[in-house]
């Protein structure tokens, strides 16, 4: 199948997640690519080349879910340090812009909203919203137990 423009205006997934840890500490957590291994699930490998400022920044992605191995290749579209980080990543069946916004709650507690639009799919690329969802969801909490599980390690 062929992937087309979509350009969703409307996110498909919007939530937050409340994350003991101080706001610069998460959005690190978040973007520092050495991190991505204790809460993108499934993840086997992952390579990039940095530009200076963080946006056009590529990587690639190896990971596995449910026996099948399959490599996402994405880049940075937005960085604004230490409140929002917006990539686009995909495969060969569909696009996803995501974005990662941290809102400070108190000095040791934040916010993190996580937004996700579809720029390209197949034409069945609906159906799987409500798994993409499940995924995206799994991975807020994901991230939230192993932020709040290395920030104890250094508080």
């Amino acid at each position: 199948m062929e992937l087309k423009e979509i350009n969703e205006k409307t996110p498909f997934f919007v939530e937050g997640i409340n994350i003991d840890a101080p706001k610069d500490f998460v959005f690190k957590f978040i973007s520092q690519y050495e991190k991505h291994g204790l809460w993108i699930e499934g993840l086997k490998e992952e390579t990039h080349t940095d530009v200076e400022g963080f946006v056009g920044s590529t990587f690639t992605e190896k990971i596995k879910k449910y026996g099948i191995e399959d490599e996402y290749s994405g880049k940075i579209l937005a960085y604004e340090d230490g409140k929002m980080y917006q990539i686009e990543i995909g495969d060969k069946w569909v696009d996803f812009k995501i974005e990662y916004d941290v809102e400070e709650i108190d000095s040791e507690k934040t916010h993190l909203i996580q937004t996700a639009w579809t720029l390209k799919g197949t034409s069945l690329h609906k159906l799987f919203n409500f798994f993409n969802r499940k995924v995206l969801r799994s991975q807020m909490e994901k991230l939230k137990a192993a932020a709040e599980d290395e920030y104890k390690k250094i508080k």
